[in-house]
């Protein structure tokens, strides 16, 4: 066992799971904490402790999982990426180990533009499958994420993740699936199942891939509470499809409660059908009470009881070596071969007890035998057999009950015979056997050794008459050579000797003989041509959108791709991903000087400062970042910073991108007053958000400008903001998405996993929503980070170098991942990506 969780026992037993969903308070009140535990104890086997859900501050997931383990109620731990780095995480890994949690359930975390603090900054050091993998390492390895050895009481936790079988593109939903088994998910959690149909293609997928010997599978359900969030899911959560028969059972019900628990249970009982689905997991977040009727109506009840139910272990029985052990599980039926019946009377009581001890007792020894299982690889079925075997030994030594007579044959009674005539009749015979097989192996050695000499000395002979057989040849065409009459014709070389065949010892076989291998003449090129093509290359469905930037004769498309990345043998690329350089409307005082001596004497100056991109560093586009307008800074008057904004969009020729700082409310402000003071020139407006779409899209669509949506590192969340663009009657031929990404080391690998999302969905399921090119303003996110920013030493070496690889490499992944447009910062680090990019495109 893995943990020795109570989830885990279920699970490996093949029981069919069931677990819930506890959402901590917004307060530190332990009541709300054990008042929800009560009602789900004795409904499920353990209950999620979320992790501030939808980004919104509530106590500590480990903080009320103590809690509710100490109502009886198991609990699976959820920890988030977006709060905390490696460091935090193996820090509260190692706390709720040590307080005796035994399941955890990795998530990367809603964004928190969603929750009660907007302006946080998301830390996403990793993403999910990184803590899993993270770990599993802990658990396994005993090891830190960065190799230092955990020197005793490993955290041994049993690892779960979440998945969405829904989400774009359904058709990676299973491989994304399987990269979270392979990390180290031991179960998992999907997202919230209304359309059993699609579900049951995505288990058949998960089946093909050969996933389900390796992890559990828990279907995810919930009871709808009400018509309103019925279709509120339907219309506004990403990820999830409400079928129209649930919102229509839903219009006419009666008793809108009653009618989802009814729906709730009936989806229950066809995922139970499915193969492969190993529980369920019921959230019913502020609705607890319903649990233990949708657990009654889908007869999931009464739930496995174990011995240790209903108390929570001591913090020093949980520092204590093997606190994690198997605990015993009840049985709920006689074991095969007892009487199912207590004896009435007075001693009733004391029986029972004996009863139960014994059962306690066969699970200890079944616990153990689990044990060996997992240290001696011992197989299922051979476990198995093991186990009834227990099973059986404890029934026939069992006691037959008063006044029932045995059934088998009376043994005959024992034979007394004294210990010295047993030993004086065995002590000549065995003497007997033992000489004989001493002449017997003193034998077959002395064969062995003859037939090895007698070996050796044929391979001797062999080799003699050989050699003399060589000597005499040379010797004669020596002789030859000498009378034969002068010729300008040079005699051939004498042919080696030919070996002598040496017979194989019996120690060799024939596969210790190399055989002369076939050299390979035909050039690589001429082989490669004859592959068919479709052995390897993709055909694609969609196509990605093409966006046109600036404007009179100073334009530059982008998009148009109709293959992933790069793969120009695949299909068309025909434009090339292009690079703006960030300028700053005000001087920058957090930049470094490695970074900020490439532009002296104009930073205090944008006009000067992009003209100086254009001429000196040969920049194709320019971003303008009007950081003076954040009410958090300078809070420049939109107004001021529109005419500063205007002078730069003059003062070059190539086009201009401009970036807001972020506020919704400044940014559709200041960009609304430089469109109405540029005249017919083309700016591209952004961030657009679902804050402010409305105005600045309508301001874009008037004026002609293109656009860039921008949405917090979600597939969904980026397809959502572009149909709500596109109702607004914006066309997506004039949108730029940002997804929102993160420098290398600091969640770059979500980043690049949800752009290879959106590209895939693009191309390969014709995703008219997500047909348009990405832009990463990678700049800003490299150069705020801390690495860029100390100084020169020995060990991590010379601070420009450093900053400039960071921001070439971070280029290279948004470019590998679908980036069409960088905005980025170092003159250095732009000239290594346009580098990178002439080379990959020919």
């Amino acid at each position: 066992m893995k943990s020795g969780s109570r989830l885990e026992r279920i699970l490996a037993r093949g029981e069919f799971a069931v677990t819930g969903e506890l959402g901590p308070p917004k307060s530190g009140d332990p009541e709300v904490v054990r008042e929800k535990a009560r009602l789900l104890k004795g409904s499920v086997d353990a209950v999620n402790i979320t992790d501030c859900q939808t980004a919104i501050v509530r106590m500590s997931s480990i903080g009320a999982g103590l809690i509710a383990l100490q109502e009886g109620v198991e609990p699976v731990i959820q920890m988030t990426c977006r709060d905390r780095n490696r460091i935090g995480m193996q820090s509260d890994i190692l706390g709720a180990a040590a307080l005796g949690l035994k399941n955890l359930l990795c998530l990367t975390g809603d964004h928190q533009k969603f929750g009660n603090h907007p302006m946080a900054k998301g830390v996403f050091d990793m993403d999910s499958i990184q803590m899993l993998g993270m770990v599993k390492a802990m658990r396994d390895d005993q090891v830190f994420q960065c190799g230092e050895a955990i020197k005793d009481h490993a955290p041994k936790l049993f690892l779960g993740a979440a998945a969405n079988p829904f989400a774009h593109p359904f058709e990676f939903r299973a491989a994304r699936l399987g990269k979270k088994v392979a990390a180290g998910a031991d179960f998992i959690q999907t997202q919230i199942i209304y359309n059993v149909e699609k579900f049951a293609r995505f288990m058949e997928m998960v089946r093909e891939l050969g996933l389900l010997d390796k992890v559990h599978i828990l279907a995810g359900v919930t009871p709808p509470k009400s018509l309103g969030m019925a279709r509120y899911m339907k219309k506004f959560v990403p990820g999830m499809e409400v079928t129209d028969e649930v919102i229509k059972r839903m219009q006419g019900a009666k008793d809108k409660e009653d009618e989802g628990i009814n729906i709730c249970v009936d989806i229950i009982n066809q995922v139970r059908a499915i193969q492969g689905v190993a529980g369920v997991h019921i959230m019913a977040i502020e609705w607890e009470k319903a649990v233990p009727e949708i657990v009654s109506r889908a007869k999931l009840g009464p739930r496995p009881v174990f011995a240790d139910d209903g108390t929570a272990p001591p913090l020093a029985a949980a520092r204590q070596p093997g606190a994690t052990a198997a605990v015993p599980m009840v049985l709920r039926g006689p074991i095969a071969g007892e009487q199912p019946g207590i004896p009435e009377g007075d001693d009733a009581g004391e029986h029972a007890m004996n009863e139960r001890e014994r059962q306690i007792a066969l699970e200890q020894v079944r616990g153990g035998l689990e044990a060996l299982k997992e240290a001696l690889g011992i197989s299922d079925k051979q476990f198995e057999a093991l186990t009834k075997f227990t099973a059986a030994c404890a029934t026939l030594e069992k006691e037959p009950p008063a006044g029932v007579a045995a059934v088998t044959a009376a043994a005959p009674p024992p034979v007394k015979v004294e210990a010295k005539v047993v030993e004086k009749a065995v002590e000549p015979k065995a003497a007997e056997v033992a000489a004989k097989k001493a002449a017997a192996e003193a034998a077959s050695k002395a064969e062995a050794e003859k037939k090895a000499a007698e070996e050796a000395a044929r391979q001797k002979a062999a080799t003699e008459v050989a050699s003399k057989k060589a000597e005499a040849e040379k010797k004669a065409t020596a002789v030859a050579a000498s009378k034969a009459v002068p010729a300008p014709k040079e005699a051939p070389p004498a042919k080696p000797p030919a070996q002598p065949a040496v017979k194989p010892s019996p120690r060799s076989s024939a596969a210790e003989t190399p055989a002369a291998l076939a050299v390979e003449t035909t050039p690589l090129a001429e082989r490669a041509a004859r592959v068919p093509d479709n052995s390897y290359k993709q055909v694609y469905s969609g196509a990605i959108r093409e966006t046109v930037l600036g404007s009179k004769g100073h334009t530059l498309t982008v998009g148009g791709a109709k293959t992933l990345p790069f793969y120009l043998f695949e299909g068309e690329m025909p434009n090339r991903p292009i690079v703006a350089m960030d300028v700053l409307d005000v001087a920058p005082d957090e930049w470094p000087a490695s970074l900020a001596r490439h532009f002296e004497g104009v930073l205090n100056d944008p006009v000067a400062w992009a003209r100086k991109c254009v001429t000196d560093f040969n920049m194709e586009a320019i971003c303008l970042s009007l950081v003076s307008t954040d009410p958090n800074g300078l809070n420049r008057p939109s107004s001021e910073a529109a005419k500063k904004a205007v002078e730069v969009v003059n003062g070059v020729d190539v086009p201009v991108i401009l970036w807001g700082c972020g506020n919704a409310d400044k940014d559709t402000e200041t960009l609304r007053e430089i469109t109405a003071m540029i005249g017919d020139k083309k700016v591209c407006l952004g961030p657009l958000s679902d804050a402010n779409y409305r105005s600045l899209g309508a301001t874009a669509m008037a004026f002609g400008h293109p656009m860039i949506a921008a949405s917090p590192i979600d597939v969904n969340l980026a397809k959502q903001l572009n149909i709500l663009l596109e109702n607004l009657g914006v066309s997506l031929d004039t949108v730029l998405v940002d997804p929102s990404i993160g420098a290398l080391g600091y969640g770059i690998e979500y980043s690049y996993s949800v752009m290879e999302r959106i590209r895939l969905a693009a191309l390969t399921q014709k995703d008219e929503k997500l047909q348009v090119p990405l832009i990463c303003n990678l700049g800003r996110e490299v150069w705020k980070a801390k690495e860029t920013r100390l100084p020169t030493d020995a060990m991590i070496g010379d601070q420009e170098r450093r900053g400039v690889l960071m921001e070439a490499i971070t280029a290279t992944c948004m470019l590998m991942a679908g980036g069409e447009v960088l905005i980025m910062r170092h003159p250095r680090a732009v000239a290594l990506t346009k580098a990178l990019i002439s080379g990959l495109m020919g």
